[in-house]
C-alpha cells in the first residue's frame, strides 16, 4: 500500500512538473517573438503585462459576474440539450418509424455548426439570456441525440435477448438494459458535448450579449486593450477545462452509481 501511495505521488508530481514546464517553454517563446520582431504592446504584450492584467481582472465585481453569467447560460443550455438529447437518441434507437421519420431533419440540421445560428438568435431574442441558452442546447442536442442512438444501437444482442427472456417490455427493456449498457459511451458523448456547448456560449457573447466573458473580450478588443483579450482567453481556458472536469466527475459518479 504505502509502495502504490508514493507512486501516486510521483506521479501527481512528475504531472505538475511536466505541466509547469510546458507553460515556462510557451511563455519564452512568447517573450522571445516579442523581442524577436520588436512588436508593440497593443500587437502583442509580454506574459508580465497579462499576467498582470489578469490579477487586475480578477480583483473587479464585473469579471466575476461574467463569469457567473457565461457559466449559467452554459448550465441551462447543457441541461436542456443534454436531456432531450438523450431522449430523442433513445427513442430514434428503440423505434424504427420514429428514425425513418426523423433521420433527415437530423442529418440536415446536424452539419449546421452552432455558430450558424448566432445572426438568427441575435435577431430572435436579442442580447437575452434565452438567446444564447438557446444556442448552447441546440449545440448539445445533436451531439447527445447521435451519440445515444448509436451507441444504444451497438449494445450486444444477447443483453436484449436476456431482457425479454426475463419479461420486459419493449421500453423497459429500453431504460433498464439497452441505455444502462450504453450508459459508458454516452458520458464520453457528454464531455464532448460540454466543450461544444461552452465554446457556442463564448462565441455567442462575442456577438451579441449584455454580459459575459465573450462581451468582455469584445469590449477589450475595441479599447485595444490586448493584455486584457488575451487574459479573458485563459480565463476562457481555465473555465471550460474546469467544466470538462466536473462534467468528467460527474459521468464517472453516474457510472459508479448506475
Amino acid at each position: 500500500m504505502i509502495g502504490a501511495e508514493e507512486g501516486r505521488r510521483r506521479d501527481v508530481r512528475k504531472r505538475l512538473l511536466l505541466g509547469l514546464g510546458g507553460v515556462l517553454v510557451i511563455a519564452a517563446l512568447w517573450q522571445g517573438t516579442i523581442f524577436a520582431y520588436e512588436l508593440p504592446l497593443v500587437v502583442l504584450p509580454s506574459p508580465w503585462r497579462v499576467i498582470e492584467a489578469l490579477l487586475t481582472l480578477v480583483r473587479t465585481s464585473a469579471f466575476w459576474k461574467d463569469v457567473g453569467v457565461s457559466l449559467m447560460e452554459f448550465a441551462g443550455g447543457y441541461l436542456i440539450g443534454g436531456v432531450l438529447g438523450i431522449a430523442a437518441g433513445l427513442l430514434l434507437a428503440e423505434s424504427r418509424s420514429a428514425r425513418m421519420t426523423a433521420t433527415p431533419v437530423v442529418e440536415a440540421l446536424r452539419f449546421v455548426v452552432p455558430f450558424a445560428w448566432i445572426p438568427l438568435t441575435v435577431l430572435w431574442f436579442g442580447t437575452s439570456y434565452l438567446g444564447k441558452l438557446v444556442l448552447v442546447a441546440y449545440a448539445v442536442f445533436f451531439v447527445m441525440l447521435v451519440s445515444t442512438a448509436r451507441s444504444i444501437g451497438q449494445v450486444e444482442p444477447t443483453l436484449s435477448r436476456v431482457g425479454t427472456m426475463l419479461g420486459m417490455g419493449r421500453w423497459q427493456l429500453a431504460m433498464r438494459v439497452h441505455l444502462r449498457a450504453a450508459a459508458p459511451s454516452i458520458a464520453s458523448a457528454a464531455r464532448a458535448a460540454a466543450a461544444i456547448g461552452w465554446i457556442a456560449v463564448v462565441a455567442a457573447e462575442y456577438v451579441g450579449a449584455s454580459a459575459g466573458l465573450g462581451l468582455m473580450i469584445t469590449n477589450a478588443a475595441t479599447s485595444l486593450a490586448t493584455p486584457v483579450v488575451i487574459a479573458g482567453m485563459i480565463v476562457i481556458g481555465g473555465v471550460g477545462a474546469a467544466v470538462s472536469a466536473v462534467v468528467r466527475w460527474l459521468s464517472r459518479a453516474w457510472l459508479d452509481y448506475r
